[in-house]
This record gives C-alpha cells, sequence and structure tokens, in this order.
C-alpha cells in the first residue's frame, strides 16, 4: 500500500497546455472542479489566446489556483535563452526546456502581417545534407504544451498579431504527429489564438504512412512537402529519408492528398543548389514527375549552413531557374529567407550550437523583392 501511494504522490501532473481545449471541460469536469465549462474558457483564453505563462498570470483566484496547482502542472515549460533580431526585422527566440534542450522559434515580418515558424523536435533525426538542423541528430519530440508555450512567449513578443503559422523550424512535423496535430487543433480553436485554418502550415520531407494518415483523418491544415529534387538519385543524396519513401510512392500519396481533400493548389518547397539540382535534367524531370498535380513550386535559395561542399546561388542563377521553371506552365514563386545573415533563415536552425552563419554564404534580396513565406 505504502509503495501504491508513493507512487501516486510522485506521478507527474498534467500539463493543462498538454491538452486539447476541446477536451478541457471534461478534463476538468472528471477532476471535480466548480463549473468546468467556465473554468475551461477562461483557462483556455488565458493560456493559448493571451499567453499567461503561469497561474499568476492567468487571472484566477487563489483558490482556483490552488486547487488546480493541486491536481495540474500551469507553470512554464520553457525558459527564454536568447533572443536576436536581424536588420530585416526578422526575430529568432532560443527557448531551453526543462531537462535542458534548446531551440528556436522565428518571428517573419511582412508588413502588418507577423509569421511564425516553428519546431516540432529538438533536432531532427533526417540528416538532409543541406540543413544545419539535420547536423544536430534527433533528440526529441517536443510536447504539444512546449510547442504552444513557444508561440505564446514569441507572440506576446510583437504588437501585431499573427496571422501566421507555419511548422518549418527544427524538426520533421509529421514524426512527431500527434503533438503537432494538437498544437494545431489549439492553435486554431476560437478560444485560443483563433489562427485561420488556411493559415496554417505542416511542412514534410515526405513520411508516406503519416501522409496518408494526414488526408484519411481529413486534417484541415495546408500540408506542403519538400521535395529538392524529382530525379530519385538526387533526392536520395539530398534526403536520406527518401531511400526509405521512393518518389512514385510519395508523389502518388500526394496525389491522393490532393483527390481526396480537394486542394486546389499543392506547394512543394525546391531549395535550389547550383550544380546539383538547378540544371535542366532536373527541370525536364520536375515535368514529367509532376504530371497530374496541380502545384506551385516555392523555390528556395540555398542558404549557407558552414561545412558544406555547397554553394549558394547568385540572384542571376536563380533568375534564369525560376525563368525555366515557368515554361513548364506552373506557378512558380521565390522565397526568400528572413533573417539569413543571422543565421535564422531556412536550413539554418540549429538551437544556437552551431556558429552563426557567416554574412557572405547567401543570396541577399533587396527589400520588398522577395516574400518572406
Amino acid at each position: 500500500m505504502a509503495a501504491a501511494a508513493d507512487t501516486a504522490i510522485t506521478a507527474p501532473r498534467t500539463h493543462l497546455r498538454d491538452l486539447a481545449i476541446a477536451d478541457l471541460e471534461g478534463v476538468l469536469a472528471g477532476a471535480g472542479a466548480p463549473n468546468p465549462a467556465l473554468l475551461a474558457r477562461r483557462l483556455a483564453v488565458a493560456l493559448h489566446r493571451e499567453g499567461a505563462t503561469s497561474s499568476d498570470e492567468a487571472g484566477l483566484g487563489r483558490r482556483v489556483r490552488g486547487w488546480l496547482a493541486s491536481r495540474f502542472d500551469l507553470e512554464p515549460l520553457l525558459d527564454v535563452a536568447d533572443r536576436r533580431e536581424a536588420p530585416d526585422g526578422t526575430v529568432q527566440h532560443l527557448f531551453r526546456t526543462r531537462d535542458g534542450h534548446v531551440f528556436e522559434v522565428v518571428r517573419l515580418k511582412n508588413l502588418k502581417n507577423r509569421t511564425l515558424c516553428l519546431s516540432s523536435q529538438v533536432g531532427c533525426a533526417l540528416a538532409c545534407t543541406f540543413c544545419a538542423t539535420g547536423t544536430l541528430g534527433l533528440t526529441r519530440n517536443l510536447t504539444a504544451g512546449e510547442i504552444l508555450e513557444s508561440f505564446s512567449r514569441a507572440a506576446r513578443d510583437d504588437d501585431e498579431r499573427v496571422g501566421d503559422v507555419v511548422f518549418m523550424g527544427q524538426g520533421e512535423p509529421l514524426h512527431n504527429y500527434d503533438e503537432v496535430l494538437l498544437a494545431c487543433d489549439n492553435l486554431a480553436h476560437c478560444d485560443g489564438p483563433a489562427i485561420s485554418k488556411r493559415r496554417i502550415t505542416v511542412s514534410t520531407s515526405g513520411l508516406v504512412p503519416a501522409i496518408r494518415r494526414f488526408t484519411a483523418e481529413a486534417r484541415l491544415w495546408r500540408l506542403h512537402l519538400s521535395l529538392h529534387s524529382a530525379i530519385e538519385e538526387t533526392r536520395r543524396a539530398l534526403m536520406p529519408v527518401a531511400r526509405t519513401y521512393g518518389l512514385d510512392e510519395l508523389l502518388e500519396a500526394f496525389r491522393e492528398h490532393q483527390r481526396i481533400r480537394q486542394v486546389k493548389w499543392l506547394t512543394f518547397q525546391y531549395v535550389a543548389i547550383p550544380d546539383v539540382n538547378m540544371d535542366e535534367a532536373h527541370i525536364e524531370a520536375l515535368d514529367e514527375r509532376l504530371q497530374g498535380l496541380r502545384v506551385i513550386l516555392n523555390v528556395i535559395p540555398w542558404n549557407d549552413t558552414g561545412g558544406t561542399p555547397y554553394r549558394a546561388p547568385t540572384w542571376t542563377e536563380v533568375k534564369e531557374f525560376t525563368t525555366a521553371l515557368r515554361r513548364l506552365g506552373r506557378p512558380v514563386k521565390t522565397r526568400y529567407s528572413g533573417g539569413k545573415q543571422e543565421g535564422m533563415g531556412c536550413g539554418q536552425l540549429a538551437g544556437g550550437i552551431l556558429p552563426r552563419r557567416p554574412t557572405g554564404g547567401h543570396v541577399m534580396a533587396p527589400p520588398g523583392i522577395f516574400s518572406d513565406l
């Protein structure tokens, strides 16, 4: 009996940020809360819309705070390890978890709109050769609560409302499927930040079973693919995940997604690396492989990550490549990575572990020429 009692006493309390807003009332009622509907809504608004990071900030009475503290965890999951701002207004927040690991959130500025680029993992297991995060390996998944608190802390740092969320920071979001999708549910909830469902993007490197699950579950978020090559050998060299899920299987999963979910346009991201995937053979392969798919090609000039054999393209090379792609009759966008001169751009996130990126190893763009996303 004593051993069982000790176990009950030391069992970790559920953190309220780790609960779906839709389930919060039922959980509180099950724990014996008075007026659980009212308390659930107050907690959801305080934690997820107002960004409270502790019970003291949640606007609750002393007795309610004491009751919650005896049953649930409501204290901070993260500490702020660093904050840096680039000349173009991009802000990088470095957060430290309770167990001492660090990860980034990047805030992108586009006129009065703000986009938060969220991480889903500490590090990444996929080891893409062009990405700094891939050199870290995977430490662990982030919990939904950690993801949501990182959103709240970064969002509170700006006077303008965050209108877009992209899971394109550290990690492969579909490797952490349940926690990422729970975070998406709370981000879109009317008692939370109320981000439009069409403004939440989950990006994947190509985990086919998870893509099919995403489709079968009728998830409402935008699903983007990091393609980077339509030639099997090149993609396998750049992205080890392609050795498990080949292009035929991967693109069929996206055809199924577009058909079943009636997605008008898919977005495929393409990191452009000179002498690797920008030649005529790769353009022809895209034309052949993407038949039957309505796809926007989102070209991302490669950003220097240090320690690789790659080089960044010049603007002349980017222009020639995107002009050639437009011959395929598909929409083509060029993404300018905000904050790249400070190591905040696409592919550069490494949790502050790697040295800051040099200022000359990537293409710089005049303000307003290319979009942040």
